[in-house]
């Protein structure tokens, strides 16, 4: 199922409040508004419907841009909106990790029947917490001790197992050799091996409401509704979040045979009517010095002492972007930046990353290369990668980039569709008769014209 991300004329607002912190002397002249380490809130606004999945792409890029900065100390908006929510996940949550390390402390001490005991009620725990498990490292760390424990018990069959949950998981994942000893991290790649051979399923992803961000066992995939693919048949995790609500998970089984669907009820949280107000009165009037009243309170509001503000104006797939750095007291305009770019650039994203970090340094923006299908998905690179086999479950290596990207097949073109021949064939076929039988009336003694397509 193709997933359009852009659609239509939008327009969207970046909305990225930043403060930033110097680390060193270096970093100080680096810093030309010297900082003064508070930290760096981010988060992107579309300002109506036709903008909301290019909205979530751009937060989710600039998030990863700032979360890269040393100079900043990127600031969880989401936790913040969830002030006071109660959350019994986060419960579950914690009570896993206290399980994890008192099973890992017997699995040290040899007690293996009750780190096993210990280990089982850990991972329960940990899947009673989908939607709060991040990328899942504690969880993995719970099946490889747990796998381990059975292998070292005489049990090889229960420890595979507990092996390839965790290489669905992650098929990157590599045993520490100052752990694990080498007979047993031959067990775990060959059952990774097994795992990148099995068959594979699809899961089409929805939420409410849409343009929420995807997460296929803790990597980031894309923006609802998503369709996920190239998914080793099996039990995985799905996490759906957005800010002002809380995250959404799920345990799913994928099948080969058919296609799965998960749908994410999300929940509001207590601060997302005070978050969805304030947005609305900093969507406009970028440019200004000293910046406008709104921007100043919002920004107070997040406890923060600079903010950033972007504007994206799209007009099909042509993008011009406007983006604006201020301090909050005394209020002043530090920076203002404009570019342009197409969204199906094949380079669209690291122009996109190198916006967002030429608001903070001196970054160039390299131009625009080739153009890509209007129905490709707008992709965002997970990890780098030589090959497929260094990517995560659903993912490919793009070998333009050296990063994995999810698997998107590609589309048919318009010449390729089975109604495009079906007209020409049809309009054919009547040209061609029409054509015969005018002639068989002004020459019926030459005889017969054989018509072939």
């Amino acid at each position: 199922m193709a997933n359009r991300i852009f659609q239509g004329t939008a327009v969207v607002v970046a909305v990225i409040c930043s403060l930033g912190s110097l680390t060193d002397g270096v970093r100080a002249q680096e810093d030309e508004f010297g900082g003064t380490g508070k930290p760096l809130a981010s988060f992107v606004l579309a300002t109506d419907k036709f903008s909301e999945k290019a909205a979530s792409v751009l937060n989710h890029l600039s998030r990863e841009n700032f979360s890269r900065a040393s100079e900043f100390s990127l600031m969880d908006i989401r936790a913040f909106l969830e002030e006071d929510a109660g959350d019994p996940r986060l419960t579950a949550l914690q009570k896993a990790r206290e399980m994890l390390r008192s099973g890992k402390e017997q699995y040290d001490n040899l007690e293996l029947d009750a780190a096993i005991d210990e280990l089982n009620k850990s991972i329960e725990e940990f899947r009673k917490a989908a939607g709060r498990l991040g990328g899942g490292e504690d969880y993995l760390e719970a099946l490889l001790y747990l796998g381990a424990a059975h292998i070292l018990s005489g049990d090889n069959e229960r420890g595979t197992e507990s092996f390839r949950t965790v290489a669905m998981f992650d098929k990157r994942k590599v045993l520490d050799p100052k752990v694990f000893p080498p007979s047993m991290i031959e067990i775990f790649d060959k059952t990774k091996e097994d795992v990148t051979s099995s068959p594979v399923g699809t899961v089409l992803v929805k939420s409410n409401p849409t343009a929420a961000e995807v997460y296929l066992n803790g990597v980031f995939k894309g923006i609802t509704p998503l369709t996920l693919v190239k998914v080793p048949e099996g039990m995985h995790f799905i996490r759906v979040e957005k800010d002002g609500y809380l995250p959404w998970g799920q345990q799913v089984e994928f099948y080969a045979t058919h296609e799965e669907t998960a749908e994410a009820n999300l929940k509001e949280t207590l601060g997302l009517s005070k978050f969805s107000g304030e947005c609305k009165k900093v969507l406009s009037d970028l440019d200004e010095d000293p910046p406008k009243k709104e921007a100043v309170q919002f920004g107070e509001w997040l406890r923060v002492e600079r903010l950033m503000l972007t504007s994206v104006k799209q007009r099909g797939d042509e993008v011009v972007a406007e983006a604006v750095l201020i301090q909050l007291q005394p209020p002043k305009k530090l920076a203002f930046k404009t570019t342009e770019f197409n969204l199906t650039s094949s380079n669209f994203l690291a122009r996109a990353d190198a916006f967002f970090s030429s608001l903070y340094r001196k970054v160039d923006i390299p131009a625009a290369e080739g153009g890509g299908k209007k129905d490709t998905p707008l992709i965002v690179a997970a990890a780098k990668c030589h090959s497929d086999s260094d990517c995560s479950t659903g993912e490919v290596c793009d070998n333009a980039s050296g990063s994995c990207i999810p698997y998107a097949p590609e589309g048919e073109q318009w010449y390729e569709k089975w109604w495009f021949w079906t007209i020409v064939g049809g309009g054919l076929a009547v040209a061609g008769g029409t054509t015969l039988l005018v002639w068989y009336l002004v020459q019926p003694d030459v005889g017969a014209i054989e018509f072939t397509f």
